[in-house]
């Protein structure tokens, strides 16, 4: 059973996308054979205020929760985010928050992210920081925006060893050393979303950081999902590697029964 940690729902506002929607995105899952998903709201990344997003997302996933798990988009930089945060999990049913860190215009070291971090581990909700949405080589002349450093995500998980963070995103070169330098708290982990290479990357991954930190990740409806299946169908991961990669990492960070 395969469960995916970065999918996002939404409108792209430089091109149309050929799916946006929640039933969309269960369509898809189905295809690929996915059985559940964590879902973002992609218009949280550009409104300073996600709440609006999060609402009309948890909408559309409140009939499938068997199937579609809200990770609510946040934004520590605008006034009130404590109120959304608490919002998105009582009202809406988020089980984690999703950050977007590079389109909100702050840096992980910003006292703000450290307020949150804080809230987060006392409502028990893993953050998920978004390194990039898109290749930088493929954005818009006029609105190119920077991937979150992989130092900031590491030593951010380091200062807040209570809190859970996944890094969303990332390359294969940013991956290893954000993990090994996070391996004494072992609170950072990592989707396959971002991961495009080497030859055999998933391998080489886990003999590089171990598979327990690793997290399926498609990044759905912005990316083909079999560029993330075929990763594991074609790999050399023993059973219990690829199991805890497809499902039980992303299950014991939820805090979910099977």
């Amino acid at each position: 059973m395969t469960w995916d940690a970065c999918t996002l729902v939404g409108p792209w506002p430089f091109a149309r996308l050929r799916y946006e929607s929640a039933a969309d995105l269960l369509r898809l899952l189905e295809r690929a054979g996915i059985a559940r998903a964590l879902v973002s709201p992609l218009a949280g990344a550009f409104q300073q205020d996600p709440g609006p997003a999060n609402q009309e997302l948890a909408a559309q996933v409140a009939c499938h929760r068997d199937r579609l798990l809200l990770a609510a988009a946040c934004n520590p930089a605008w006034p009130g985010w404590q109120r959304d945060l608490r919002q998105a999990q009582e009202d809406l049913g988020a089980v984690g928050l999703r950050l977007f860190p590079s389109y909100h215009g702050y840096q992980l070291g910003q006292a703000e992210v450290a307020a949150l971090a804080a809230l987060a581990a006392d409502c028990d909700l893993p953050v998920f920081i978004t390194v990039r949405l898109q290749d930088e080589r493929l954005h818009p002349p006029a609105f190119l925006v920077s991937a979150v450093p992989w130092e900031e995500v590491a030593a951010l998980a380091q200062a807040h060893p209570g809190t859970r963070f996944v890094m969303s995103m990332g390359r294969f070169a940013e991956l290893i050393p954000a993990l090994r330098q996070t391996a004494g708290t072992g609170n950072l982990y990592a989707d396959i979303a971002g991961v495009q290479g080497p030859t055999r990357c998933l391998d080489r991954l886990v003999a590089e950081v171990g598979a327990d930190r690793l997290l399926f990740g498609t990044e759905l409806l912005f990316q083909y999902a079999a560029a993330a299946t075929l990763k594991v169908e074609h790999s050399g991961l023993s059973p219990r590697d690829r199991q805890a990669l497809c499902m039980g990492n992303l299950q014991r960070l939820l805090r979910l029964p099977a």
